[in-house]
């Protein structure tokens, strides 16, 4: 028989994670591992089972919080919508020469906002600025070039 070295008789198990969150469920499945037969199996199965249990709380807890989000949208749109209908005022009586309506639109009556710039004006910009406005001056609509004077310049 050989002889035996005491480095050939070394027997040790370690365990190393290779990044990730350590959940309660990891935890578990390691310490039902290090338990004898009948309860590491008895554990691993308890384990799986109560994670899918826990998953599906998981799901149904965040649609809850979706369908919430959704309903404050719908509700915010609806709050839009109600400031953008038209009012219409109608005097008079249909057919009649004094009968008469007015429609407006607060999306139209209110026009566009300008946009304003949060960026510092440099001293090339201004100048850029006013050759562009001397430049844009037209007749008719604001997007005939056909209409460009040249001697506007």
């Amino acid at each position: 028989m050989s002889k035996k070295i005491p480095s050939q008789d070394f027997n040790y198990k370690f365990e190393h994670r290779w990044g990730g969150e350590d959940t309660w469920f990891t935890k578990g499945k390691r310490w039902a591992n290090k338990q004898k037969f009948p309860i590491n199996h008895l554990a691993l199965g308890f384990l799986v089972w109560l994670h899918g249990r826990w998953v599906d709380g998981r799901v149904d807890m965040e649609m809850a919080s979706v369908d919430g989000q959704a309903d404050e949208i719908v509700k915010q749109w609806d709050k839009e919508d109600e400031q953008r209908k038209p009012e219409v005022v109608e005097t008079g009586v249909f057919g009649d020469e004094e009968w008469s309506i007015s429609i407006t639109n607060p999306v139209v009556v209110r026009g566009t906002e300008e946009s304003n710039s949060g960026v510092g004006i440099g001293s090339d910009e201004v100048r850029l600025q006013k050759e562009i406005q001397k430049r844009m001056i037209f007749e008719g609509d604001w997007n005939d070039w056909s209409n460009y004077k040249e001697d506007n310049l």
